[in-house]
């Protein structure tokens, strides 16, 4: 059924009437002066007594083209793939893989980059592939029971998921982590890489091991004084790293030419046994880049109760170290104990915990 298109509708009070056909006016029906309005032609049909009930498919006016609504979403594995490559660079050997990183545009704005792409490249294809998430800055703050200040130290990496299965990793050496650097503070970085620092206190084991936030000792200002069972035989006042130490020595064995006992205190803090002393070596690595170690010795303090308390002090070590080379350190029935501990520590991407690195 061809439809004309209609340009106006009569619409008089009396009746409808059609443009080019003549109107009968019933008799005594008075004049009325006609009103011209506009009415969509599907309505116009379906108003007219002359349209039949139902109209079908082939009677129905098409509707005019509506554009498709593209939705973007870019936190899609695909999308973030497919967006607009702006710069490559390719690092080679970088803890024994080869990188390349890509800079994408996400939002059709070629003048900045919303994300980072790293690929791990194999020698025969592409292998794993992780968009950055940060720069990790990783401060630790060894804290022992004296609550001295030991410093800190810093161990930086690129913590990237993997698209597919959102494992994270931390992936650096000095050269890939320049170029991050530059990226991060880049006009052209759209949000899609920070510096974040993640500041941990390292708490000391009895054992030389470390943990995060782990606290297992006695604070020595809380400690029960030490009585020691032997006869004094003398003291040495030392300045160390986190304070003056009072070390005092006690013969038990009669045989007055040797030490049994060795105490420590500083003003303000009990006097303690000491139970053992640990040389430790903590080094720490992002995915197997040249780690970063922090280095000291670590007393195992003992109270009257026989509880633990643990404190750092890398100049006392060496000059206990020295003792326990002379003729007073008795070799036979030990004051103390000694121990070498190094521990390879792997920084955990997703928890942001540390562990041992057995692999090694």
């Amino acid at each position: 059924m061809n439809i004309k298109s209609i340009n106006n509708i009569h619409i008089n009070t009396n009746q409808t009437g059609f443009a080019g056909k003549p109107d009968k006016k019933p008799e005594g029906a008075k004049s009325s002066t006609p009103m011209y309005v506009k009415i969509p032609l599907a309505t116009f049909i379906a108003m007219s007594p002359l349209a039949p009930n139902t109209v079908t498919a082939q009677d129905k006016l098409p509707l005019p083209a509506q554009p498709e609504k593209v939705v973007v979403d870019n936190n899609s594995p695909q999308n973030r793939l497919a967006g607009k490559t702006l710069a490559v660079k390719t690092f080679f050997n970088v803890n024994g893989e080869n990188y390349i990183v890509r800079t994408k545009d996400l939002d059709n704005d070629s003048t900045n980059f919303e994300s980072i792409l790293i690929s791990q490249a194999t020698p025969n294809s592409i292998g794993s592939r992780y968009e950055a998430e940060e720069i990790s800055k990783y401060n630790f703050a060894p804290l022992a029971d004296d609550e001295a200040n030991n410093g800190f130290f810093t161990v930086k990496g690129v913590k990237a998921q993997d698209i597919v299965d959102t494992q994270k990793v931390l992936i650096a050496n000095d050269e890939f982590l320049e170029y991050f650097d530059k990226l991060a503070q880049s006009p052209e970085n759209n949000g899609a890489i920070e510096v974040v620092n993640h500041n941990e206190n390292l708490v000391p084991l009895p054992s030389g091991r470390v943990v995060i936030s782990y606290e297992d000792g006695n604070l020595w200002k809380d400690a029960h004084q030490y009585v020691p069972e032997g006869e004094f035989m003398g003291h040495k006042i030392l300045e160390g790293d986190n304070g003056i130490y009072d070390i005092s020595i006690y013969n038990s064995d009669k045989q007055t030419l040797t030490a049994e006992e060795f105490t420590l205190k500083k003003e303000g803090y009990p006097e303690l046994k000491i139970d053992k002393m640990i040389k430790v070596k903590s080094s720490f690595a992002t995915n197997n880049m040249e780690p970063v170690s922090f280095e000291t010795y670590q007393f195992n303090l003992k109270d009257n109760d026989g509880v633990t308390t643990i404190i750092y002090d890398k100049t006392l070590g060496e000059y206990m170290e020295k003792v326990a080379k002379s003729a007073l350190y008795n070799k036979n029935n030990v004051p103390f104990d000694k121990a070498e501990v190094a521990k390879d520590y792997k920084i955990s991407a997703s928890t942001e915990n540390i562990y041992i690195d057995d692999k090694k």
